[in-house]
């Protein structure tokens, strides 16, 4: 029975793939002919089978894959070689608290879909405005965070006790070695900040306080800055932590005075022409027809659905929504416009929104941490796999992947990127993408003529 039902759900997604497929073609003029030489059809056809797979399998209710390839003048943007909407985008509005059954309503994916990118905000929010705010002068690489947030301390190796007897409470330390972090090791996760914070005992020391949005953001600066434990000696080893990019994201807006928000759409989304990428989708900024098009993520402990309020606990709950880690919302096509301005060193047409430098210098693996494989604000590693695919040009790959089942690979030398965005945290963060991912990049790299 149990396999009968599998057959089922795997014909019910197939048949619903088929009648959501749609390629899209760019503005710059590609022709079907044009596309249809550029990737091989038939063998898509094995992506969109393990996608349905996945979907079948419950590993995710729906996705959206778009392959982009470089603009032959490396200025335009980029041909978009493949875009197709699978499954459902929502499968479950609530859940009743009390049986814990889900109230069933769903809703097919589309193509313009659009998803909470998760640590995605990490490589094409917080890294792209960090690269412009150096540009313009505001920050550099090697600077120490201290020059940024006051009273930042820096990790301290602290001598033991003598003949191992336990240091009296009046007595000091014994400070053996001290290291700055610097912003180069946020960038690469090679800080010795921690991977997180833990939401609920961090907000319990403002029980029966009223607090701002503001305050309650302060606070945390104030406590990574001045509380927070500093794990190893920085650069010496690698621990991908959400720390780091909230650091980042403070950096940024008190340099330039602005909101992180406010400064990539003047100087990133908005010259790129993009339309559906920001934080806080749930905004009155955007219209009822935007708002419609948002993937719910997961369904909470009290039964209701995350749609538009960003997953990641940080980022909602201290955050306020706009934060360096995690909050950023885009779609398929957006994030095509993204990767062509990255394929093409920094511009899309007649708009340079970062320099040629810039990109090569984000794209490179920094020579010191070169053993952890991180590039500045993506994953780079030398040899590539896992979550990227294994047919993708080592040494010249940047990706990043995010917790609510979204990913974005650069193949900077066969100019080839691809995205894939999944909602495998709906309904109760139980899905599973990485395998699919691998498996799915593979393909679409021997599909490529």
């Amino acid at each position: 029975m149990k396999r009968l039902f599998s057959i089922f759900l795997f014909l019910a997604a197939a048949i619903t793939v088929a009648a959501t497929l749609y390629i899209y073609n760019s503005a710059v003029g590609a022709t079907d002919d044009a596309v249809s030489s550029a990737i091989d059809m038939e063998r898509m056809e094995r992506a969109d089978s393990v996608i349905c797979r996945a979907i079948a399998h419950r590993e995710f209710p729906g996705a959206v894959l778009c392959v982009v390839k470089r603009a032959d003048d490396a200025r335009s943007r980029g041909d978009v070689l493949y875009l197709k909407a699978y499954g459902d985008m929502q499968l479950y509005s609530s859940r009743d608290t009390l049986s814990g059954d889900y109230r069933s309503e769903p809703i097919s994916m589309r193509e313009d879909a659009i998803f909470d990118l998760a640590s995605l905000t990490k490589s094409v929010g917080t890294t792209l405005a960090f690269m412009h705010a150096m540009e313009e002068g505001y920050v550099t690489l090697n600077g120490k965070v201290k020059e940024y947030i006051p009273d930042f301390k820096a990790w301290d190796s602290i001598a033991p006790a003598d003949e191992g007897k336990r240091r009296r409470k009046s007595e000091q330390p014994k400070v053996v070695e001290r290291r700055d972090i610097t912003i180069m090791q946020l960038l690469t996760h090679t800080s010795g900040m921690p991977a997180g914070v833990y939401v609920p005992r961090f907000m319990e020391r403002f029980e029966g306080q009223q607090l701002s949005q503001e305050a309650l953001v302060d606070s945390l600066e104030n406590y990574l800055a001045c509380e927070e434990r500093r794990l190893f000696r920085p650069g010496s080893d690698m621990l991908y932590s959400c720390q780091n990019f909230i650091l980042l994201q403070r950096i940024i807006e008190r340099t330039t005075g602005e909101s992180i928000d406010s400064y990539t759409t003047r100087h990133i989304f908005a010259p790129l022409g993009l339309k559906d990428t920001r934080w806080n989708p749930v905004g009155e900024q955007w219209q009822a027809q935007q708002r419609e098009r948002v993937v719910p993520t997961e369904i909470l402990a009290d039964g209701t659905l995350l749609r538009g309020d960003v997953h990641d606990p940080l980022a909602r709950i201290i955050m306020g929504g706009v934060s360096g880690n995690a909050g950023l919302f885009s779609t398929a096509q957006d994030l095509a416009t993204i990767v062509s301005m990255i394929m093409n060193g920094g511009e899309v047409g007649d708009v340079r929104v970062l320099s040629e430098a810039s990109i090569a210098t984000m794209m490179r693996i920094p020579e010191r941490y070169a053993a952890y494989g991180r590039a500045l604000g993506w994953d780079g590693k030398s040899e590539v796999g896992g979550s990227v695919g294994d047919l993708m040009t080592p040494h010249n790959v940047i990706y990043h992947t995010g917790y609510t089942g979204t990913s974005l690979a650069i193949d900077m030398e066969r100019g080839i990127a691809i995205i894939l965005l999944t909602n495998r945290v709906h309904p109760d963060d139980g899905g599973s993408v990485g395998r699919t991912r691998n498996v799915v990049a593979n393909i679409i790299m021997s599909a490529i003529n």
